[in-house]
């Protein structure tokens, strides 16, 4: 027996390095490549994969219930020795999950962005549903502990007036892509070139380009800029690329993916950090979610092979080692980068002690078929 705590039934034998390179399939009409994207990146995130095989028990919704279907496909991805999988039950159990609001549903297309940020949201409700989603501080809960950005926005005026400061959390920190490429082109025409570790710059002068507000005490000068803290420290942060129209030029998604940094810092990304600097991690890219002709694909970096690769449905190729290598392929398929993963290599997995330890229904539902 491992006397590892962290040890990960799932990373037996180093078996994600011999049987996690399996594709997920996606018929003509199922249009499941954003939710291929989505399982990909979490698969793939050590932190995540170690976490969740640690959860078990939770509030169960039976054939809509997206934790029992996740652990399906990660269980899958271990013990199959199919090179593809089916996503059927993740699919059938966000479509059940999201009728309401006619999203994620069977056969049609969705944001894989989006679809992502849902699912760290649902198994928040099925793990620690005890606690406010925007208050959530559960040891145990593995989207607010890990990914959850803990966020106060306030505009401070040189006069001295502050504006209540505006609190909240986000799991995805979205940017446009076209403020992106404004504000590296700034940079460079001004000299002021960006050191290859500190894309977390670029990324806080995009995020805040144009956001700009009337002093609170009317002082009368000019338009303040919103200031940004961070309050906590995720060891995964997820950037979304907003992209203001559908068929971008060649040259644009060239340039934003030339503009990525492998590397981010979170001093650097917000104005303040509310941590000490010294004890903040550095996260390195590990994922990018790409959309090109109404489909979505994915290159990750494969923790123990040290390569990038490629996964698009049920196809599955090495890119190659180096970040260029993926950037060179962007360029070539006109790939717009859509969703950016930094993790911190050195993350541990949540703490358990509070999880709850067995399954119970939801009100509603009973546990009738198996997904």
């Amino acid at each position: 027996m491992n006397s590892n705590p962290y040890y990960d039934t799932w990373d037996r034998h180093n078996s994600i390095a011999i049987s996690a390179n399996k594709g997920l399939r996606n018929a003509p009409g199922e249009n499941n490549c954003f939710v291929n994207s989505a399982v990909q990146v979490f698969w793939h995130l050590d932190v995540f994969r170690r976490s969740y095989r640690r959860l078990n028990g939770h509030t169960c919704m039976g054939n809509s219930c997206i934790f029992c279907a996740l652990k399906i496909i990660f269980t899958q991805f271990q013990y199959s020795d199919q090179k593809s999988l089916h996503p059927d039950a993740l699919r059938k159990a966000l479509a059940e999950t999201f009728a309401n609001q006619q999203r994620f549903q069977l056969g049609h297309m969705d944001d894989a962005a989006e679809c992502f940020e849902n699912i760290l949201r649902r198994i928040h409700f099925h793990i620690a549903n005890d606690c406010e989603e925007d208050t959530c501080n559960a040891p145990h809960c593995l989207p607010h502990q890990k990914f959850a950005m803990q966020v106060v926005d306030q505009v401070i005026c040189p006069c001295g007036a502050t504006s209540n400061p505006l609190k909240f959390h986000e799991m995805v920190h979205y940017i446009s892509s076209s403020a992106l490429v404004a504000q590296a082109r700034a940079m460079h025409e001004t000299g002021d070139m960006l050191h290859p570790e500190r894309f977390g710059l670029l990324l806080r002068n995009a995020s805040t380009q144009g956001d700009v507000r009337d002093c609170p005490g009317n002082c009368g000068g000019k338009k303040v800029p919103i200031r940004r803290t961070l309050m906590n420290c995720p060891d995964v942060v997820s950037i979304g690329l907003v992209w203001e129209c559908d068929h971008p030029t060649v040259e644009m998604t060239t340039e934003v993916a030339r503009n990525i940094g492998t590397t981010i810092l979170l001093q650097d990304v917000f104005h303040s950090v509310m941590k000490d600097e010294k004890t903040l991690p550095k996260l390195h890219l590990v994922g990018l979610v790409c959309y090109y002709g109404k489909h979505y694909s994915t290159f990750l970096f494969h923790s123990k092979q040290k390569v990038w690769i490629y996964f698009d449905d049920a196809t599955v190729r090495e890119i190659g080692p180096r970040w260029e290598n993926v950037v060179e392929k962007c360029g070539k398929g006109r790939y717009q980068p859509l969703l950016l993963i930094y993790a911190n290599p050195n993350a541990n997995p949540v703490h358990v002690d509070t999880a709850p330890r067995k399954k119970v229904m939801a009100q509603g539902f009973t546990s009738g078929k198996s997904i």
